[in-house]
């Protein structure tokens, strides 16, 4: 699903501000951000409450009661604030880095949207990053397993370290739908390996 310009996904959402997609989730059903309906149904937020989920992230559990989370999510609608007065001044809570923490994340989410395309001719439709054959899923799996920046670009000579880089968060955002496919041939060694030289190989 693709972000609308004021409006994320409950996944979009996580990525953004750090959070599970479980505590996303949470902070929905008991109403302490404010969701609206989705185009295509589902739940989808807006700015408002990304940034109290930000804040949300940074309280301590024992503040960060239903009320207050609440309390939070009112206080951002009375306009844009450095600083959110609670409890008759006894809480202040500075939005500038939450702030600036978002509009990063912001950033990379949708340089990583314009780096990737879906092609039904290529890959059966699987998201690659653009001008390439490469599957960002793959990418972002091959990273959490701890694959090198410099061993994937050996691997894959057309990526970037930017895509490398942002593959997690595409593929977090944007996980694939269905069954986890499972390559054929992975998991099994090769059947034989071997060294020629270059000019020892002929082509028929």
């Amino acid at each position: 699903m693709q972000t609308h310009d004021t409006l994320f996904t409950p996944t979009e959402a996580a990525v953004l501000t750090g959070l599970s997609l479980k505590a996303v989730n949470n902070a929905i059903d008991r109403n302490t951000v404010e969701a609206v309906p989705g185009e295509e149904g589902g739940r989808m937020l807006d700015a408002r409450a990304l940034v109290s989920l930000s804040i949300e992230r940074r309280l301590s559990a024992s503040i960060a009661t239903p009320e207050l989370r609440r309390k939070v999510f009112d206080a951002l609608s009375d306009g844009p604030r450095n600083v959110v007065s609670l409890e008759g001044g006894l809480i202040k809570i500075d939005l500038r880095q939450p702030r600036r923490d978002l509009a990063a994340s912001m950033r990379d989410l949708r340089r990583a949207r314009r780096m990737v395309v879906s092609d039904p001719e290529i890959l059966g439709g699987d998201p690659v990053f653009r001008g390439t054959r490469v599957p960002v899923h793959l990418i972002a799996e091959l990273v959490a397993q701890g694959s090198k920046p410099a061993e994937l670009i050996e691997s894959y000579p057309r990526l970037t370290a930017e895509m490398i880089r942002l593959a997690p968060v595409y593929a977090t955002a944007y996980p694939l739908r269905g069954p986890k496919r499972k390559l054929p041939w992975r998991d099994r060694q090769p059947v034989r390996r071997g060294r020629r030289k270059l000019d020892a190989i002929t082509v028929s």
